[in-house]
């Protein structure tokens, strides 16, 4: 019987194991393999037949289980000092995560000695049919767009538009002017590779063993259209890249988020992560109920709040499985309102976005709320569907069919509002992720009238509004 992946979580004592950030970094730099090493906790699976994945690293995490919210919430605490550009001192971790292979019929007597928790494959969010229709590749002028009304765009798409109509549509010349555009702050896009010849990529992470390192990605990449869609509103902003999606499961995106907190320990960089991408569909709770869409104790749901909480906002894409046109891999479970925004793009702590088009109408791939843990999910809306990294004369060229011939989805809705978020902290540096949201949501268009939408959450990004209100209050 074939072996599955799974994500063993051990509680060595603190003597074992002093220096979690250190010990993540010894086992990322060592040519060893650290599952030969004598680590804290593996003699408790001794005898079952686990071996590691192909990119075994051992996970430090800094933070327990919610059910245990009066330990849980110190060591968050301890992660705000994160939030400075100087090296913060190492911590001792609470447990630590192997990503393992084990063989399915030992899982039970597996599970009597340690925890087991699921590593769930994911999906980009990407629209994988052809949004392209009559009149595609055609642009208009922005005040034609905008009419702040509500409406479904669905197959054929309307046609996508140029940079220059989403920046309008944004109001970023409102901060332009008094000089800010991203510079000095650091997007982390935990994607599957960013062309770095193209895009400023001045750093970021790699798994052991991958051949595929920061900035090396091609320009046809998922995470370069994200690149390129981050600079729409923050031109100026730098970039890290951290590519995971070769290998896209939740023990990989695990790393990569230790390796976002071990970055802003030692420099307070990046200042906010993009995630443009999730899990297609929703497995029967009774069957599965330790999976990342119903545990919200999974280690990498912790593991990115304590992300957040040391400071650096996290985008997670809603999702395209909206009812009216769902993308091809979307599975019918994980479809349509209640169903489609669901694991760590549902959690409270992150900022999750929908897509609308130039006019201001949802995309019906789009996904709904409510999010499967925050009720109130999306947040709010932000632009897809213009020449981005894709369409003529761009980077990334013109693809043909299936391939949008635009940049597309929520994984470019997503891009776009981080980089309204990165336009924000250039000119307003010491906001904490609560803050900027609550400046996100406070320059909002709402063209609903609703306090929240399922679909457009509540309102669409405009960093007009958003730079206006953080001026008021400062």
């Amino acid at each position: 019987m074939a072996k599955i992946k799974v994500l063993l979580e051990v509680e060595p004592s603190r003597a074992e194991q002093p220096e979690g950030f250190g010990a993540f970094r010894e086992a990322v730099a060592s040519e060893t393999s650290a599952f030969d090493q004598a680590l804290p906790g593996l003699d408790q699976v001794a005898g079952l037949g686990v071996e590691p994945d192909e990119n075994f690293v051992p996970v430090p995490m800094f933070s327990t289980p919610r059910q245990e919210a009066a330990e849980a919430h110190e060591p968050l605490r301890a992660l705000r000092e994160f939030a400075v550009p100087e090296t913060n001192p190492d911590m001792a971790p609470t447990s630590e995560v192997l990503p393992v292979e084990v063989d399915p019929t030992k899982l039970a007597e597996l599970q009597e000695r340690v925890t087991v928790w699921p590593s769930s494959p994911f999906v980009l969010d990407e629209d994988e049919q052809d949004p392209g229709g009559p009149g595609a590749g055609l642009d208009m002028e922005a005040f034609d767009l905008a009419r702040s009304r509500t409406g479904l765009d669905c197959r054929p798409f309307r046609p996508g538009v140029s940079v220059d109509t989403v920046r309008a549509l944004l109001g970023v010349a409102r901060p332009w002017l008094d000089g800010f555009r991203g510079q000095n702050i650091v997007v982390g896009i935990v994607d599957e590779g960013v062309n770095g010849q193209v895009y400023p990529v001045s750093g970021g992470f790699t798994l052991p063993g991958a051949t595929l390192q920061p900035g090396a990605a091609t320009i046809t990449s998922h995470g370069s259209m994200c690149a390129a869609d981050i600079l729409v509103a923050a031109p100026a902003a730098r970039l890290y890249d951290y590519p995971f999606l070769g290998r896209p499961d939740s023990g990989g995106a695990l790393k990569m988020f230790q390796a976002v907190l071990e970055h802003r320990r030692l420099d307070g960089t990046p200042h906010l992560t993009n995630n443009s991408y999730g899990y297609a569909e929703v497995p029967r709770r009774e069957q599965a109920p330790r999976h990342e869409i119903w545990a919200i104790n999974h280690p990498l749901h912790r593991k990115v709040r304590e992300v957040v909480a040391s400071g650096a906002a996290a985008f997670f894409a809603a999702g395209n499985c909206g009812a009216q046109c769902p993308s091809g891999n979307c599975e019918r479970s994980g479809t349509g309102p209640g169903r489609s925004i669901h694991a760590s793009n549902s959690l409270a702590e992150v900022v999750t976005v929908a897509a609308v088009n130039s006019r201001q109408e949802r995309v019906g791939y789009s996904s709904q709320g409510p999010g499967m843990f925050a009720p109130k999910k999306p947040d709010f809306a932000s632009y897809t569907h213009f020449f981005g990294n894709f369409g003529p004369g761009r980077p990334g060229g013109a693809p043909r069919p299936p391939k949008s011939p635009f940049d597309s989805g929520t994984s470019a809705a997503t891009p776009v509002a981080a980089g309204v978020a990165a336009l924000l902290l250039s000119a307003f540096s010491e906001l904490t992720p609560e803050e900027l949201r609550e400046a996100l949501l406070s320059g909002l268009v709402n063209p609903t009238g609703k306090d929240w939408d399922p679909g457009y959450g509540r309102g669409i990004v405009n960093a007009a509004a958003s730079y206006s209100f953080l001026l008021r209050k400062s």
